[in-house]
């Protein structure tokens, strides 16, 4: 039976109407954009990177600025969701992919990042980030317009000075890049200290919080904060196996896998160098002993 050729016309027409509406679709997604998880309580987005900001009767605190641009259009809207200033910027750690742009707010704002980001910031001389005035080692605390922040250390993790905001009123914390949520950990991990990094997960856990609000992707809940400690345990002991054996690199990347993570972000694609990472740190480790 021949088939007549409006039935092959109609289905690339509708192929092509498809293809248009997922292009559509993928392109609709702003660059910026606000989300509000509670009260006065806002998750702000650019790309793929994400902060929160938390208004007050008294004045706005912001997180990391992000960039420039982001800071830029940031400022813009909250001057549509309050009449108050901008008077503290929390930077939750020194790499500039998240608090570049801080100069946008320093006309109105205090600076505050953990004592050894101060440090480095310092180093890096960009006139985008202001260095920060304000400097804590363990903890500090903000109230403003009765809103109270806590701002913790909890040791080495991605970096050596990530701190993370917790808002007790609201059991939210947010932490960048070192808990990313159903997501395995960045590429090699070259900044990373991993055992400090379990320790460090532990000391968060203790916390009050029910929400986790991360610096890339998904929101989670604090069961993510275990789930990603198990992570890196369960990478740690599958590296060091093959370490002990006298493994090379290579091999060990072909012979490690975590079929348990399979379904997480970026296992296919990143998965391969966090065993990489892994095995540099543990080849030092063995060295050093």
């Amino acid at each position: 039976m021949s088939i007549p050729r409006w039935f092959f016309f109609v289905l690339i027409v509708g192929c092509l109407l498809a293809y248009g509406q997922t292009v559509s679709a993928q392109q609709s997604r702003p660059d910026d954009e606000i989300t509000k998880l509670a009260d006065d309580v806002y998750l702000y987005r650019h790309q793929f990177h994400q902060a929160i900001f938390i208004t007050t009767p008294k004045g706005v605190i912001v997180t990391d600025p992000i960039s420039f641009d982001a800071a830029t259009w940031l400022k813009a809207k909250i001057k549509t969701l309050t009449d108050q200033p901008v008077r503290y910027v929390i930077y939750s750690h020194h790499h500039a992919d998240h608090i570049t742009g801080g100069s946008v707010f320093a006309d109105q704002a205090h600076f505050v990042s953990h004592a050894a980001a101060r440090e480095k910031i310092l180093q890096a001389g960009d006139s985008k980030t202001p260095v920060p005035d304000l400097t804590f080692t363990d903890r500090m605390s903000i109230d403003l317009g009765g809103k109270h922040v806590e701002l913790i250390y909890t040791g080495k993790n991605h970096s050596d000075n990530s701190l993370v905001v917790l808002l007790p009123q609201n059991k939210l914390l947010f932490a960048v890049d070192f808990i990313p949520v159903e997501t395995v950990a960045y590429r090699t991990m070259s900044s990373d200290y991993p055992d400090d990094w379990i320790e460090s997960l532990k000391q968060v856990e203790q916390l009050d919080f029910e929400t986790l609000v991360p610096g890339h992707g998904k929101i989670g809940r604090k069961e993510h904060v275990r789930m990603f400690r198990g992570y890196l345990e369960d990478l740690r002991a599958a590296v060091e196996e093959q370490v002990r054996k006298g493994a090379s690199v290579e091999e060990t990347k072909k012979a490690v896998r975590l079929p348990k993570y399979e379904q997480w972000q970026h296992y296919a694609d990143w998965f391969p160098e966090n065993v990489e990472g892994m095995y540099r740190y543990l080849s030092q480790q063995k060295e050093n002993r």
